[in-house]
């Protein structure tokens, strides 16, 4: 993996949790921003702006989630290989979470800024926890929330909205992306355990 450092994770961490806006999203890449009258063509086109709205609201909502839960990571766990993931989660899910700008500024979107009551809950458990429980707990948690969000981003890469469906699809690469790695890294910390009985 790369040399992204603790402290530019943690620093991630908490730009992203308190906010999504900034020049990361696609739009910025190429260095231009969806003008005023590309966003107003687009608005005019759709019909229904409820499914973007809500797929970019859930979006938002896990993205936070797993860079707290990474945050986490980060601070309980000794193990080399699981800080990396975490620190990867962090990196990945703040540039997935600035790539939800250019939708938001088109469709005039409030996505929320902080956890909700489940997530902070779900936080909460796995912060109660610590070595080898933590880590198991919150592999476990990646396994099946990415199970979930491989279904959502799969359903919206679909979308009539080009924007939607270009993120998602960039979206569901980064999560299959995680899973893998996830699955390695279960793998290996099953292995050594085993090998340490």
């Amino acid at each position: 993996m790369n040399a992204f450092t603790t402290t530019a994770a943690l620093t991630v961490l908490a730009a992203t949790t308190v906010a999504f806006a900034g020049p990361t999203g696609p739009d910025s890449a190429i260095g231009t921003q969806p003008d005023a009258a590309s966003c107003q063509l687009k608005r005019e086109a759709m019909q229904d702006a409820a499914p973007s709205t809500a797929f970019a609201s859930t979006a938002a909502q896990d993205g936070m989630v797993e860079v707290a839960l990474a945050g986490l990571a980060l601070r309980k766990s000794d193990n080399d290989e699981l800080r990396q993931f975490a620190l990867k989660m962090v990196e990945d899910y703040a540039q997935s979470n600035g790539g939800l700008d250019s939708i938001v500024k088109c469709e005039h979107l409030i996505l929320p800024t902080e956890l909700d009551a489940k997530h902070n809950s779900l936080i909460s458990r796995l912060d109660a926890k610590s070595g080898r429980s933590f880590e198991n707990a919150y592999l476990k948690h990646i396994a099946e929330k990415h199970s979930e969000a491989v279904s959502l981003f799969a359903s919206a890469s679909l979308s009539g909205d080009p924007d939607v469906a270009a993120f998602a699809r960039q979206g569901l690469l980064m999560l299959q992306g995680h899973q893998l790695l996830a699955d390695d890294l279960r793998a290996a910390m099953g292995t050594r355990v085993a090998n340490t009985r």
